[in-house]
């Protein structure tokens, strides 16, 4: 028997070869197992970047970094279940909002969230700057919490998405962050290891975006989608701006966490110069795929009209 070697792997992904479902699965888990190095997952990455990756490849993609540890499931806790991303910007805090105020309209919310990524900053960062807040949950204490207080945010671990959070920093250190796919790859092994009725992806364009294009933004959002529906998951997109000034990104971490808190008690003026004082485009009604909750006809498009 023939010895696999991830060599040919790299090599037929460099020469744009479509690669198979199996042997996408096999070389995100051998470097999730440390079979491999990151010399060799670096010019994997890179190459799925110049190259691409199809649909049938990022969903493979997307399956072995779930399968590269546990999953979280919640059972009946007596309400929907609801899943939210946003895709990042210079202070972005959309999750500091998002996840309390979908727990205080009847809906329960999990949620994995990334650090920092090339320019921007992550919601976890955010969070840890509150002192004593802790982001590293257990797949059982995050069930626990969605069942006490109705949401919980929490960071990838050795449990969850290993292979998406090794990948992650090290597209962050190989400048092979800007893929379409890598992206929606990431993003949504991290969605589709928890459990949950309604996925909601919030896609950020502009200069404070990865994603500077609209058009850009509306290919991450179509990815994102088609990983859902191969998943099976119903999922819901909107893009929104994300523009950069010098007075947000100025602001820091720990300051975006605090306005964010004084948002949702109704007390945050955004400061000169943000482009949250500029008119907000007419909303439009959001993207869906899939069927409603079972027992919640009509709940999903009311919701995501809201929280979108």
């Amino acid at each position: 028997m023939t010895a696999w070697d991830p060599r040919a792997t790299i090599a037929a992904k460099r020469e744009r070869q479509t690669l198979p479902p199996e042997e996408v699965e096999r070389f995100v888990l051998a470097y999730a197992a440390d079979e491999i190095g990151d010399g060799p997952a670096a010019a994997f990455l890179m190459a799925a970047l110049l190259n691409g990756l199809d649909a049938a490849e990022t969903l493979a993609m997307t399956r072995a970094m779930i399968a590269s540890g546990d999953t979280v499931t919640f059972g009946d806790v007596g309400r929907p279940t609801v899943d939210k991303h946003s895709t990042g910007g210079v202070a972005d805090g959309v999750t500091l909002v998002f996840a309390p105020l979908a727990a205080a309209l009847g809906l329960a919310v999990a949620k994995l969230s990334g650090r920092g990524l090339g320019h921007t900053g992550g919601t976890l960062d955010k969070l840890e700057s509150i002192p004593g807040l802790r982001t590293d949950l257990e797949p059982d204490r995050i069930a626990r919490q969605v069942q006490d207080v109705g949401c919980a945010v929490a960071a990838q671990s050795a449990r969850l998405v290993p292979a998406d959070g090794a990948l992650y920093a090290l597209r962050d250190a190989t400048a092979t962050v800007p893929s379409v796919p890598l992206i929606a790859a990431s993003v949504m092994s991290k969605k589709l290891a928890v459990t949950s009725d309604l996925i909601v992806l919030d896609v950020k364009a502009g200069s404070g975006a990865f994603m500077k294009e609209p058009a850009r933004a509306r290919d991450l959002a179509q990815a994102c989608l088609v990983l859902a529906r191969g998943a099976g998951r119903r999922s819901g997109t909107r893009s929104t701006s994300s523009r950069l000034s010098r007075s947000c990104a100025a602001r820091g971490e720990a300051c975006s966490a605090t306005s964010r808190s004084g948002s949702r008690r109704g007390r945050w003026r955004p400061p000169e110069g943000c482009p949250s004082t500029r008119p907000a485009p007419a909303p439009r009604r959001p993207s869906t795929t899939g069927p409603p909750p079972n027992g919640s006809p009509g709940w999903s498009k009311r919701r995501v009209a809201i929280l979108a």
